[in-house]
């Protein structure tokens, strides 16, 4: 009977190590909780970071196709694109070649994290 009441007791948990393993597997799940958070946070800037790519592109088409060479100078214009307000900032310049200018073009939207630059090098004429 002694013998049936050792076995007994080394075949089963103590309440205090069931609290520390769920203590454990409750610090763990925490975690993933907050990487998830972190990674669906990424993939919405991530998504502005791709629309403002290609606001950036369409801006830079427009200005390429456009027979007129845009001011020397800097500006910046509002636009919507995707059901979305974004902000373009501008800045064209002279290149050491007179006849090409340089546009850099900085696309953010007016609400949120994501941005897009580029630039291209068009005739100045």
């Amino acid at each position: 009977m002694g013998r049936d009441r050792v076995q007994g007791r080394e075949s089963g948990f103590t309440l205090l190590e069931m609290l520390v393993a769920l203590s454990v597997i409750s610090i763990a799940a925490l975690a993933l909780i907050r990487l998830d958070a972190y990674a669906v946070r990424t993939a919405g800037d991530l998504d502005e970071s791709t629309m403002a790519g290609i606001v950036a592109q369409n801006r830079a088409v427009e200005l390429w196709t456009d027979p007129a060479p845009p001011t020397i100078g800097n500006s910046a214009v509002g636009v919507a694109n995707a059901g979305r307000n974004w902000r373009i900032e501008q800045r064209v310049a002279k290149t050491a070649d007179d006849a090409l200018l340089r546009i850099d073009l900085l696309v953010r939207p007016e609400s949120g994290r994501g941005q897009a630059a580029l630039t291209i090098i068009r005739p100045s004429r």
